[in-house]
């Protein structure tokens, strides 16, 4: 009896090993529109799962198949779809969004597998497998472009630290070196030095803080109505004022100006910039927080404190709110703490609006380890002694773009004390924002294959950079729902932005200008974010260096060689026209409307040295005339100093004071002459009119070359007369008669 069953069982070992044998011998047969599919390496199945090798398949479905080799990642796209999968990871990305897969990506004698139903029905083909056959057939189907606007929700830690990894591995093989892209060590991190402490407030009798009324000079805002922060405020009778030695409060008495409060600031925060709305002041800084281990000291068994290597710290935006009624005691009503790095924040009525970042530092090798430790995005209630943290089912991300920072949204109402911050953290970060009354526009740049431009080795593709923009509804300290949108090219600052008669209009630059591949466009969207129009090919091998929006109009300076100014008419949003150019030596960095047919552009002056190519020289203002837009023409250039000069207005449009109705102007100016030797630093003033400037006045604060702390930093006017604000002091001249009326030591 023993025998028989030994008999059977070998039989049936042998008919089963036939069996397999055979199967494999045939191999599994796939079809494509009933076409069949030939193989060199035959495919085979695992876990229930076809896998099959990279391309054939797959480009019969209309995609394009690279093997990254650098990130030993696959990328199959179509028109419509893109499938990223890294070797080996149970975690592929789908048109942006993190999903599960049963058997991942797998390399098997220097050949890629890939699973296959996964695949085509990601593209969205049909897949019918006939078990009689030992078959797979795949329908074609026409597919339809994905929605980008749907928000998604990370869910789990795992979909998050996915969703990190592909975004890292992206960003190295993007800016770092291909060929060593396995070896990157852990992320560095820039630590900032605490600030001092401020002073102790002065003892004051008590005034109220409103506003007299009086004509007074306003932080030089890209949109009325929306208020930018900055380093000094006024509202008119005290100016409000960050210094080294803390944020004071003055007093703006042409004739006493004094110091009439030092506004307490926790000691970690370093002030950014201010705000003022109503009785409220504003503060925003940032508050760095540095864990301190303990550690032996070498070879000796005593402990001493020490600060924590990079990584073991916090970065926070601290956001200070203070009632000012009464002057003499400004009481702090409400503090939080927001994970990250302030961006930037405006006020509109009662509302602050603001953006911080958060950067998550780890390493590019971290993704191999099993247990990784990833920081959850929180805020703190500081005088409620609230924290309030956000879990993986609160953290949203944008399909098609993450990266490795949290975005924090924040509103605050100010005109109700017990309201609460509303608050959103999406997996991703802005480093330039644009805001209108109703709107909060976020831009990131975006990089992604690029089948068009030729590949420097085998399945190393190259990408293409585009910029993606968030829109987000601003209503009485709320942020609504947001909506994403997306244009060719990169932006160079907030100004290449504009909101319109309810369309988004924005200014980018496509290619590489140093390799005469670059071109200059202009996009009108929707309200939400869908393409109306453009205009495309402006300049080709220059950059776009200024531009301003105005109306229906859109100014645009682009730089290599010349300096060409081209006005662009959008009153038609689908059909946005070039209407006239104009081409002058130099280039502008900011572009200043003076009124609606006459621009103001500061730049600098150029020209051409000996082996063709440019060299800058000094300051330049020029006076640009838009009454005839098919001809525009400059009509009075200013040139400051030598090469060498600067002023903070060429980069910041806070450090221009101007006001056509008062017929003044001012900004910070360091002049140099030959050699880059420094001639005079302080402020010019100008009489402005609708179509000319004449230089008034030159202020300094300077007594010596080796004075510090004596630059201008800011220059307002409040009634007839002008204030310059120093670090070391601030003085008021008379705007009728240029005289000095009086100095105020503020250190």
């Amino acid at each position: 009896m023993k025998n028989i069953n030994k008999i059977f069982v070998m039989t049936l070992i042998l008919i089963l090993c036939l069996s397999i044998t055979a199967f494999a011998q045939d191999g599994i047969k796939i079809y494509v529109d009933n076409e069949k599919v030939l193989f060199d390496v035959e495919p085979f199945i695992e876990n229930g799962r076809t896998l099959i090798p990279l391309r054939g398949v797959f480009e019969k479905l209309g995609a394009k198949v690279d093997w990254n080799k650098s990130l030993q990642e696959v990328v199959i796209k179509d028109d419509n779809n893109e499938i990223e999968m890294i070797l080996g990871k149970d975690k592929v990305i789908v048109n942006g969004i993190v999903k599960d897969i049963d058997v991942p990506t797998k390399m098997i004698n220097s050949r890629t597998f890939a699973p296959l139903r996964f695949i085509a029905e990601s593209l969205g083909h049909t897949v019918r497998w006939d078990g009689n056959e030992g078959s797979i057939y795949i329908t074609k189907n026409n597919t339809v472009p994905v929605d980008k606007n749907i928000i998604s929700t990370v869910g789990t830690k795992e979909n998050l630290i996915a969703l990190l990894e592909y975004s890292s591995k992206l960003y190295n093989y993007v800016w770092m070196d291909r060929s060593v892209v396995n070896n990157i060590a852990d992320d560095s991190i820039s630590i900032e030095a605490p600030v001092m402490a401020p002073e102790t407030p002065e003892a004051m009798k008590s005034e109220s803080a409103a506003a007299s009324g009086t004509d007074k000079s306003d932080t030089n805002n890209q949109v009325e109505g929306v208020q930018e922060g900055d380093i000094i405020k006024s509202d008119g009778k005290y100016i409000y004022i960050n210094t080294s030695t803390g944020l004071k409060i003055i007093d703006s008495d042409p004739n006493a100006p004094k110091v009439v409060n030092t506004v307490t600031i926790p000691e970690n925060t370093n002030i950014i910039e201010i705000f003022t709305a109503g009785n409220k002041l504003i503060v925003i800084g940032q508050n760095n927080y540095f864990y301190i281990m303990n550690e032996p000291m070498d070879g000796i068994n005593t402990i001493k404190p020490s600060i924590m290597p990079p990584g073991n710290y916090e970065d926070r935006t601290n956001v200070l709110i203070y009632n000012i009624e009464n002057i003499k005691k400004p009481i702090l009503e409400r503090e939080y703490l927001f994970d990250g790095n302030y961006l930037s924040g405006r006020v509109i009525d009662d509302s602050l609006y603001l953006i911080s970042n958060k950067y998550i530092n780890i390493g590019f090798n971290y993704y191999d380890k099993k247990d990784i430790e990833i920081p959850l995005p929180y805020y703190t209630d500081v005088l409620n002694n609230e924290k309030h943290e956000y879990g993986y089912d609160k953290i949203k991300y944008f399909p098609n773009y993450i990266n490795s920072r949290y975005m924090y949204t924040i509103g605050i109402d100010l005109s109700y004390k017990a309201s609460k911050p509303d608050v959103e953290v999406f997996l991703g970060g802005s480093d330039i924002i644009y805001v209108s009354q109703e709107s909060l526009y976020a831009a990131v740049n975006d990089y992604s294959y690029d089948y068009g431009i030729s590949q420097i080795e085998a399945f190393s593709p190259e990408y293409t950079t585009s910029t993606v923009i968030y829109k987000f509804k601003l209503d009485k300290g709320k942020i609504g729902t947001a909506v994403q949108g997306e244009v060719p090219g990169t932006i160079i600052n907030q100004f290449s932005m504009d909101e319109h008669n309810g369309n988004f209009r924005i200014a980018t630059t496509t290619g590489d200008m140093w390799n005469d591949t670059s071109k200059n466009n202009v996009y009108i969207l929707d309200e939400n974010l869908k393409a109306l129009g453009k205009l495309e090919g402006l300049a080709e091998g220059e950059r776009i260096y200024s531009t301003r929006f105005a109306g229906n109009r859109v100014y645009m300076v682009t730089f290599r060689q010349v300096d060409p100014l081209f006005v662009i008419d959008t009153s038609n949003p689908k059909a946005p026209e070039l209407k006239g150019m104009l081409k002058i030596p130099g280039y502008s960095t900011y572009l200043h409307m003076v009124d609606e047919n006459h621009i103001l552009g500061f730049g600098y002056d150029t020209e051409e040295n000996q082996w063709g190519g440019t060299v800058t020289g000094g300051l330049k203002i020029s006076m640009f005339d838009v009454t005839n837009v098919t001809k525009p023409k400059e009509t009075f250039t200013e040139i400051i100093g030598k090469a060498g000069t600067y002023s903070e207005v060429l980069y910041n449009h806070k450090a221009l004071m101007f006001s056509l109705g008062k017929g003044i102007m001012a900004f910070p100016l360091n002049r140099t002459t030959d050699g880059y030797k420094s001639d005079f630093n302080g402020a010019y003033i100008y009489n402005v009119t609708d179509d000319s400037i004449n230089l008034k006045n030159m202020i300094t604060h300077k007594e010596s070359d080796k004075a510090y702390g004596d630059e201008i930093k800011r220059i307002i006017y409040i009634g007839d007369y002008l204030y310059t604000l120093s670090e070391n002091k601030m003085q008021v001249h008379s705007i009728d008669t240029n005289n000095k009326i009086s100095e105020l030591i503020i250190k």
